[in-house]
């Protein structure tokens, strides 16, 4: 199965190779017409075209060739006009080349290795596992506390909406023990699976409690059915969003009336 960074990797290289055809055909054609519009002769016109576009990558071929072709021309502003045509061959193909480094630089792979490597770093730290709203509030409360955290999902454009916002993000499934893991389980003091799927969460605290013995596992649960299997397969605390609003709202009632 590919993954989404090489599919964009992928994107990124093959809109480059196209971009860079297009303009070395393009400015080939162009120069080829106009050395042999003025010089009349197919081969010096050729010499010169293929001259310029090995020239625009860095490669010069003028000095094993050029006692083989004669000048296509004495004319100063038809050298002109063939060096500016030149020069806009190599600056768009350097052009080019720039921007699809950028985007690579700049992309989801680099940005994961990014958040890999922070993630690394962390110990003492609270993972929060599937991004709702539940897990929206206890990250504010965490930040607010100046409490480290990571925050593990596989929507990407939740990913990139946290990673712009700076947090600490894995893309992947909190399920899988080899994202558990580089979501340094082992140091953390606490996982907290926040995602909105029971059966998800149920399958993130068996891994989690297998990686580590000693976590403590805290889990959102939308039916009470499942708490009881929760708790079972090594959760400390599950709660019910629910229930817990019914409390507070009657808590405030009663503190009111």
């Amino acid at each position: 199965m590919v993954n989404v960074p090489q599919i964009e990797r992928r994107s990124v290289a093959g809109k480059t190779l196209v971009a860079l055809t297009f303009t070395a055909v393009l400015f080939g054609v162009v120069t080829l017409l106009i050395v042999y519009h003025i010089s009349h002769n197919f081969y010096t016109s050729a010499y010169y075209t293929i001259s310029s576009l090995f020239d625009a990558i860095g490669i010069n071929v003028a000095p094993t060739l050029y006692a083989m072709t004669p000048p296509f021309s004495s004319s100063f502003d038809e050298i002109i006009l063939i060096s500016i045509i030149d020069g806009i061959g190599k600056i768009v193909a350097v052009g080019i080349a720039l921007a699809a480094i950028i985007e690579i630089l700049t992309g989801t792979e680099l940005l994961s290795r990014v958040s890999l490597l922070a993630a690394k770093r962390l110990k003492d730290h609270v993972i929060v596992c599937g991004y709702s709203r539940v897990a929206e509030r206890l990250c504010t409360d965490l930040k607010e506390k100046k409490i480290k955290f990571l925050i593990i999902d596989k929507d990407p454009a939740v990913v990139e909406m946290l990673r712009d916002r700076g947090d600490i993000v894995i893309s992947g499934d909190f399920a899988n023990s080899e994202v558990l893991k580089s979501a340094q389980v082992d140091k953390a003091r606490a996982v907290v699976f926040a995602a909105k799927n029971d059966l998800l969460n149920l399958l993130g605290i068996v891994t989690a409690r297998h990686l580590n013995k000693k976590v403590r596992i805290l889990s959102r649960v939308a039916t009470e059915d499942l708490m009881v299997k929760m708790q079972r397969a090594g959760a400390e605390l599950c709660v019910v969003p629910e229930i817990l609003a019914g409390i507070e709202l009657g808590s405030y009632i009663r503190s009111r009336l």
